[in-house]
């Protein structure tokens, strides 16, 4: 049976190829994504599917029903694009300005509608049900997750257990990474304001100089890392933007800063912000200033189950061999499927997709690109790991 998925995997390329390019060539952003859902849509229900659109309100979920009840394993695919201007030259190459799948969603949404495609055709041959899940807004800070869960598509046959997996041009074409437990951090987002009194530069004396409050206040934060976290657990804060003033001779009123924290579990978040916050107020308060802080936990921490990594780390070794199945380590990235992975056992994996003896551009960089030769692979992975899952 395992070996039949592969082959129908393998047959697929093309057809696999041409459904990235199409996509490619019309990214879309997050809860932009209204052609790409139609046409996911489409593929849907010409594989017999039972489809609902509308869901997260550009989301699209397929319900594929096996010859006899079982349990529910949900895949899941995000589908929204990046505002970065294309640089790779393809003759597929972003027909919207300014806008590029530079992180592979588009190989994504090919890869989980390949997968749909094989069990579909198998679909009297195992039990229960698979749930085709493709999410919008994965890139955008208020990610699709969470509402496609509070619209309940979790439920409605109730999911038992969830798998996915992301392009990663760090692994060559033909390599599969996994990482049992903790993978994907933590993200959380802050604002940060520092209020002072402005002035003429010449006269600092009658001002509250909100620069530089705003200086030391960064200083101040990146001790958290160095001075307030347990050195081998991974942890980044990030200041990314900072503005104020308008001229060399003004001291200004305000000072806006924005950045992001990474880490692994929620007490860590929790005590970050509240550190944070004691650290801006004893610094504004020592210069007469004041602030304001809105610190927001986005994403939860990325945990892959013990049982569903030994699923698909199996599937992997069938298809890829267990030399090209590799351990990797946890990274401080950020990925919403982590909320899929608080509710249900969930397996999040590596698809590899460099190129052998190439320069590989990484992920969000304007000439990314990805080894289309991967794409039957992770088809095979996903559906070859949901028939175990079922017969399981």
């Amino acid at each position: 049976m395992i070996e039949t998925m592969i082959k129908a995997a393998q047959s697929l390329e093309n057809t696999l190829i041409a459904t990235r390019r199409e996509l490619h060539r019309y990214p879309e952003l997050a809860l932009q994504e209204y052609k790409t859902a139609r046409y996911i849509a489409e593929k849907l229900r010409s594989f017999g599917c039972e489809v609902t659109e509308n869901v997260a309100k550009t989301g699209v979920v397929g319900l594929l029903k096996g010859g006899q009840p079982g349990k529910t394993l949900a895949i899941r695919a995000d589908m929204d694009a990046l505002p970065i201007e294309e640089e790779t030259g393809h003759e597929f190459c972003s027909m919207t300005k300014g806008v590029m799948h530079a992180c592979g969603h588009d190989a994504h949404v090919a890869v989980v509608l390949g997968a749909a495609e094989i069990l579909s055709s198998m679909r009297n041959s195992f039990m229960g049900n698979i749930k085709l899940i493709f999410q919008p807004s994965e890139e955008s800070p208020n990610g699709g997750a969470d509402v496609m869960i509070h619209e309940g598509v979790m439920e409605a046959p109730q999911v038992d257990a969830a798998i996915s997996l992301h392009v990663y041009p760090g692994l060559t074409t033909g390599q599969i990474g996994y990482k049992e437990g903790p993978f994907f951090a933590s993200v959380a987002f802050f604002d940060i304001e520092i209020i002072g009194k402005g002035g003429h530069g010449a006269m600092p004396h009658h001002s509250v100089n909100p620069i530089l409050i705003a200086a030391e206040c960064i200083q101040a934060l990146q001790t958290i890392s160095s001075a307030r976290v347990d050195p081998i657990e991974p942890f980044v804060l990030t200041i990314g933007s900072i503005h104020g003033g308008q001229k060399s001779n003004i001291i200004p009123e305000r000072v806006r800063m924005e950045g992001s924290v990474r880490c692994f579990g929620d007490e860590l978040m929790d005590k970050t912000a509240k550190t944070m916050e004691n650290m801006l107020r004893s610094i504004t308060t020592a210069h007469g200033a004041t602030f304001t802080l809105e610190f927001r936990a986005e994403v939860k921490t990325l945990i892959n189950d013990k049982g569903m990594i030994e699923l698909i780390k199996e599937a992997s070794e069938e298809i890829v061999g267990k030399e090209n199945t590799i351990a990797v380590p946890p990274v401080l990235l950020g990925d919403d499927f982590a909320s899929f992975s608080q509710l249900v056992p969930s397996a999040y994996v590596y698809l590899g997709v460099g190129f052998p003896g190439q320069q590989n551009y990484p992920l969000h960089h304007p000439k990314f690109n990805l080894a289309e030769q991967a794409l039957p692979i992770g088809a095979a992975l996903l559906s070859c790991t949901a028939l175990k899952f079922m017969s399981k």
